[in-house]
């Protein structure tokens, strides 16, 4: 299960870091780039909340390796693509096959083992995901570098070969649900998470119809889903659970950590690329042994829940991410890399501690026949928070960076033409031709640049302070809605 949960982990973040060289080989255009980029993204976004709850009518196990062939089939298709349309098919068909893996892993472990092994199992499952999970990026881009950007599709495959054959052999098949299919619901809660995820996806290029409408659509289509799912007598997803606080706080922990992710990775690499002027390829490395750090905590988070149980853990998951947001707020352009590892690590630590009490929370909350559902609503809505993260962060960073450039341009005489000019310059572009008045001596030149670099950390000080809002709110919640574990003293 960890195999293929890492699958639909790993390959977008593989073709995201080759897609320079996708374009180039397959004559794209960098729209149609972006788009492939997120295609997978987005079909998984669209379809697993509709591959818990088809699992749980049609047998978990069967859409598991039905997952495991599509991730194998549609990789293969996109490795060998002669153009960009037969790519665009393959990675869609190979999101919808990540959908299945990411929204049925969880949901057969948590069907498999007994409730007393369940966390302990669970906590396993999650730890060797991200063991799984830290080398295939490294592999992936090797394999593109050195023998063409085909090979980066063949990881993927590989990896799915062998989980196909271990399911196969050792999963056992999970009970059925003896009940009809919700198609009106389970096609509802795909337009509307294609749609919301899609339209956040483009609220980085502002407030534009492009993103504002299908934002608009997805929510139409999210308040039928839930009209239609209190009324039907069989619903995909038994929105009553919601009852529970304890899964109303596990979800928006669980939001919490995929929205700070996110985000925080978008802030990593603009520290490293646009203010350090280090490769990219830096960030790369200094998440693999995070990611393996994240195996370990995954794992010992759940031994550690069964002694003080899920609600401190979760806590102190949360605690963790707050404090890789202080980190960022005294990370300055000359700060020893390790600083900056320092955050990463507790951001990714954070994460993976996270994970183990949210899933054992909202599993055992399940009802009778909808494990399958309630695992895939924890992907769902971590794929939302996912994709909010970047956005968002973007979105107020730009706003706070500009703010303070305005101000500091506003006492220094230099108008923005001129400081944009000098900037682009700086960046390796040639001078525009515009010459005369926007064209600054080298002092005050790089004077712009150095106030320009300085803004840039003090917006990362100040979005990070504003962030560590989103943590602050979901620990007090759930130190006012979750309740002790109740557990027997030890023997």
């Amino acid at each position: 299960m960890g195999l293929g949960y890492s699958i639909s982990m790993t390959d977008p973040t593989i073709l995201s870091a080759n897609i320079s060289e996708i374009r180039a080989g397959l004559d794209m255009t960098s729209s149609t780039a972006s788009f492939v980029a997120s295609l997978a993204t987005l079909a998984l976004a669209a379809a697993v909340l509709g591959a818990g709850a088809l699992g749980d009518l049609y047998g978990k196990k069967r859409l598991f390796v039905i997952g495991s062939v599509g991730a194998v089939v549609f990789n293969v298709v996109a490795a060998t693509a002669p153009n960009s349309a037969t790519l665009m098919v393959a990675r869609a068909g190979a999101g919808v096959g990540f959908a299945l893996l990411l929204g049925l892993s969880l949901a057969i472990v948590n069907d498999v083992f007994p409730p007393e092994r369940r966390a302990a199992a669970i906590s396993l499952y999650l730890g060797a995901s991200f063991a799984f999970s830290a080398p295939q990026p490294a592999i992936g881009s090797l394999l593109a570098e050195h023998f063409g950007w085909r090979t980066g599709f063949l990881v993927a495959p590989v990896v799915a070969v062998i989980t196909l054959l271990i399911t196969l052999r050792y999963v056992p098949e999970t009970p059925r649900a003896p009940r009809k299919p919700d198609l009106v619901g389970v096609g509802l809660v795909a337009v509307a998470l294609l749609a919301i995820v899609y339209g956040i996806s483009r609220l980085a290029e502002g407030l534009k119809p492009s993103a504002l409408v299908p934002i608009i659509i997805g929510l139409i289509a999210a308040a039928g889903f839930v009209i239609r799912e209190l009324r039907t007598p069989t619903p995909a997803l038994d929105l009553h659970i919601f009852r529970s606080k304890s899964v109303s706080v596990a979800v928006s922990a669980g939001v919490t950590k995929n929205f700070l992710t996110g985000g925080c990775t978008i802030l990593f690499a603009y520290y490293i690329v646009a203010i350090r002027g280090e490769s990219p390829a830096l960030l790369g490395l200094l998440l693999v042994p995070a990611t393996i750090l994240q195996a370990f905590a995954a794992i010992g988070s759940g031994r550690l829940a069964d002694r003080i149980g899920n609600k401190s853990v979760l806590v102190i998951g949360l605690a963790l991410l707050l404090a890789g947001l202080l980190v960022l707020t005294v990370l300055e352009k000359d700060s020893p890399m390790v600083v900056l590892f320092t955050a990463i690590v507790l951001i990714c630590l954070g994460g993976a501690v996270v994970q183990t009490p949210q899933s054992t929370i909202m599993m055992s909350s399940a009802p009778p026949g909808l494990s399958g559902a309630v695992a895939a609503l924890k992907s769902a809505t971590g794929q939302a928070g996912y994709s909010l993260g970047p956005t968002l962060f973007a979105l107020i960073g730009t706003a706070i960076f500009v703010q303070d450039g305005a101000r500091k341009l506003a006492v220094s005489n230099i108008t923005e033409e001129q400081a944009r000019e000098a900037l682009r310059v700086a960046h390796g572009g040639t001078e525009s031709g515009s010459g005369g008045t926007n064209v600054l001596d080298p002092d005050r030149a790089r004077a712009v640049v150095a106030a320009a670099t300085d803004s840039m950390v003090d917006a990362i000080h100040t979005l990070s302070f504003i962030m560590a809002a989103v943590p602050i709110a979901a620990i007090i919640l759930a130190l006012v809605l979750l309740r002790p574990d109740k557990r027997s003293a030890p023997a």
